[in-house]
């Protein structure tokens, strides 16, 4: 990566192209940012962020960019371009995406699978963190090999994926078709065939797909859902599925997944067994940030046996014990202020 960085530097000072700057009133110029995927193969895709030109100094620009990194020999093996002419550098779905060299997807190695990603799929940014990730997520969603494993949100069909070799089938749910397709492609490159991708919003799909399910099979989900986190919808259907189980919440947003949590577990009287917290681990994906990966399992209360049961014994007696006192004191006319008194000491 640093190797890139140093090749783009010298392309950008020695270019007749200025970078891009903005302002209240104006926007000028063409350099805007590079995006670099690197592969555990040592394989690299980089996407550079540009401004609109004519046909003719496109490809000029791509002539440079794709010239620089050939020759520095630094294991680039797919190069994009993507036209952005917003003030801002987050580009729109519609953004023009030019392929000017190499493979048109990356390969991506992950707990023993193949991954083909493009430059705008969805994919964990720490590759050699995400395989820990994913291998603490699909240890606590433990499925078993008659159970069905939903995977909502599921991007690129990663986690879902990586669950097939130990349950019955996988569901992935996707609002993006590319990704769908994506999902599709890699499930067929490592010969997985008991999977079902759905596209469309979460909200719209998942009452649908749960309705549909055998009522006898076991249900486990696990979610990664972006940093707003999951659908009122979503956590509705999920907590009503009498089904379900378990659930892996997996989510890069601490803030929004307390939120989804408070509405899984709380308890209603018109539910009388809603999900409890089982056990959570934070995950160190993006170093020298503030910013870190969770992981959080959810089960059934009626599954989960009371961690303590000695504790709530005694709390119950303690309880009682000063119940006993308080009616002692008032039965010896001794008043309120005796009675915390005694309760105090």
């Amino acid at each position: 990566m640093k190797k890139l960085c140093q090749v783009l530097r010298d392309v950008v000072r020695s270019s007749p192209y200025e970078i891009f700057e903005r302002g209240k009133d104006f926007k000028k110029g063409v350099w805007r940012l590079v995006m670099a995927r690197l592969s555990s193969t040592g394989d690299m895709m980089v996407m550079v962020q540009m401004t609109t030109l004519s046909e003719e100094d496109r490809q000029k620009f791509s002539k440079l960019v794709v010239d620089a990194m050939v020759a520095a020999e630094i294991g680039v093996v797919s190069v994009y371009l993507q036209c952005n002419d917003e003030v801002c550098d987050a580009a729109r779905p519609s953004a023009v995406l030019h392929h000017v060299h190499g493979q048109p997807q990356l390969r991506m190695p992950l707990l023993g699978l193949d991954f083909l990603i493009g430059p705008l799929s969805f994919y964990q940014a720490n590759s050699r963190t995400c395989e820990l990730l994913y291998s603490r997520a699909l240890d606590w969603l433990a499925p078993s090999e008659a159970s069905v494993v939903l995977d909502v949100c599921c991007g690129v069909g990663t986690i879902g994926l990586c669950a097939s070799k130990r349950c019955r089938q996988v569901i992935g749910l996707e609002l993006i078709p590319e990704a769908v397709e994506s999902a599709k492609a890699n499930a067929a490159l490592n010969g997985v065939k008991n999977t079902d991708w759905k596209v469309g919003r979460a909200e719209e799909v998942l009452a649908g797909v749960l309705e549909a399910l055998d009522p006898s099979l076991e249900v486990c989900a696990v979610v990664d859902p972006p940093r707003p986190g999951l659908h009122a919808t979503v956590l509705g259907a999920l907590r009503s599925c009498p089904q379900l189980s378990r659930i892996v919440y997996v989510s890069c947003n601490p803030e929004s997944l307390v939120e989804d949590i408070v509405k899984l577990t709380l308890p209603r009287e018109s539910d009388e067994d809603p999900f409890v917290p089982v056990r959570a681990v934070a995950c160190d994906m993006f170093p020298h940030t503030m910013h870190c990966e969770m992981i959080l399992l959810l089960e059934r209360r009626s599954k989960v046996a009371d961690p303590r049961p000695k504790g709530a014994a005694l709390a119950e007696e303690a309880q009682a014990a000063k119940e006993a006192r308080k009616v002692a004191f008032e039965a010896s006319g001794a008043g309120d202020e005796a009675c915390d008194a005694g309760a105090g000491a």
